[in-house]
């Protein structure tokens, strides 16, 4: 079943917005080179990118299943995607057709 997986913003500063997090609400930091800095709250995380990265994106943690049906309904309806290899996961990117403004991240381990 799908589950929220991070949601993720581009920053100027990544590690003082991540800080602010873990002070504020006691997330879990995580930082791995070449990788956005992570807040961890619960089973969820705040994803923070520089600007100028992949943007600002909900991440839906799905099973290879799960994420080759959504793939084909994309196509079915005509919603261009892309795929990106973050090497821990595999992300399918679209947009919400309500708004350019928002972009799903599929991911599948």
């Amino acid at each position: 079943m799908p589950r929220l997986d991070h949601a993720a913003f581009e920053t100027d500063d990544p590690d003082a917005t991540a800080g602010f997090y873990e002070r504020i609400l006691g997330a879990r930091v995580v930082k791995t080179e070449g990788h956005p800095v992570m807040a961890y709250v619960g089973n969820t995380g705040f994803a923070f990118h520089k600007r100028g990265g992949t943007g600002d994106h909900v991440g839906v943690r799905v099973s290879a299943a799960e994420r080759a049906e959504i793939k084909r309904r994309l196509e079915q309806a005509g919603i261009e995607h892309e795929e990106r290899d973050h090497e821990i996961a595999i992300g399918l990117f679209f947009h919400d057709p309500a708004t350019s403004e928002r972009s799903v991240d599929l991911q599948k381990p």
